[in-house]
């Protein structure tokens, strides 16, 4: 698993929490999924590995990973929240909100705008994954009409 290379449970202890068995079966879980899973993808997984984890103890232990970044929320499309193990990749999603399609676009793509908002407000940015809501361009083409 991927998340095998960093000591994830020091990092667990480094925010104040405890490192239980149930976090690091769903840190095993997210992580196997490699990718945008949901909340459902993990639930199945974590059955998978110990059936009497309960769905609240998925949420909970999901609330303590987002907290100590190592893992990513994000919403995409339909499909409500996804989860991944930060890091990963860096990389953002653009949605069409007519079509539902998912554009993958390289974190270097914001770049220019992250710069920007320090330069202009002094405030550094944490861009981790976002995700853009809008018109893809076959939508546009198919209607007539400019994103927006």
């Amino acid at each position: 698993m991927s998340h095998e290379s960093r000591d994830y449970p020091a990092i667990i202890r480094s925010h104040g929490y405890r490192v239980t068995p149930q976090r690091l079966i769903v840190l095993d879980a997210v992580c196997e999924l490699a990718g945008h899973a949901t909340l459902a993808d993990i639930q199945a997984k974590v059955i998978d590995l110990d059936p009497t984890i309960d769905l609240s103890t998925i949420y909970r232990a999901l609330d303590v990973l987002c907290a100590v970044n190592l893992v990513v929320e994000s919403e995409i499309g339909d499909s409500g929240k996804v989860y991944k193990i930060s890091g990963d990749s860096d990389h953002h999603h653009l949605v069409c909100q007519i079509c539902g399609v998912v554009v993958t676009v390289p974190g270097k793509a914001l770049a220019a705008m992250v710069d920007e908002i320090q330069a202009q407000y002094g405030f550094m940015v944490s861009v981790d994954h976002l995700t853009l809501k809008g018109k893809c361009a076959n939508c546009q083409a198919n209607t007539g009409s400019s994103p927006g």
